[in-house]
């Protein structure tokens, strides 16, 4: 086995989603304050732990049910970010809930914020300072495309 692919091999791959509403905003999770978690008290995005035999697309779908009970129906892949011992399988996903219509089961609240906004005023995660800083650029290029949505 190569030296690359023992290092993939050592990743723990993670699922989770940037969820888009078609007013701009995004809806993230502000983490517990836990020290045994990562990223504790930051602003995130939903996911989690990709499980053996699952791929990344049905880990992202489980935990946003596990999450806030919600199953987005409108998604593709958009980013895979790799730290030292995470690769993150980002989607962009469409939602249409109201944020009261969901059901938080982890984290300590959730809210729609626009990625200027979250950017600008909130401590992120740095996976979803990634992401949204990432989905600012998607947007003006989808823009030029002469495309309104991200999706």
């Amino acid at each position: 086995m190569s030296a690359a692919a023992a290092t993939d091999a050592a990743l723990r791959g993670i699922a989770g989603a940037v969820l888009w509403r078609a007013d701009g905003t995004v809806l993230l999770q502000h983490r517990d304050d836990d020290p045994a978690i990562n990223s504790p008290g930051k602003w995130s995005l939903f996911g989690g732990a990709i499980e053996p035999g699952e791929d990344p697309e049905t880990a992202m779908l489980r935990e946003l049910e596990e999450e806030i009970g919600f199953r987005p129906s409108r998604y593709h892949p958009f980013l895979v970010l790799r730290s030292d011992r995470d690769e993150f399988h980002l989607y962009l996903a469409g939602i249409d809930v109201p944020v009261e219509a969901l059901t938080l089961t982890e984290g300590q609240g959730m809210a729609y914020l626009t990625p200027e906004d979250a950017l600008a005023s909130y401590d992120l995660a740095s996976t979803a300072r990634t992401a949204l800083a990432t989905l600012q650029l998607y947007r003006r290029f989808r823009a030029a495309q002469g495309l309104d949505t991200p999706l």
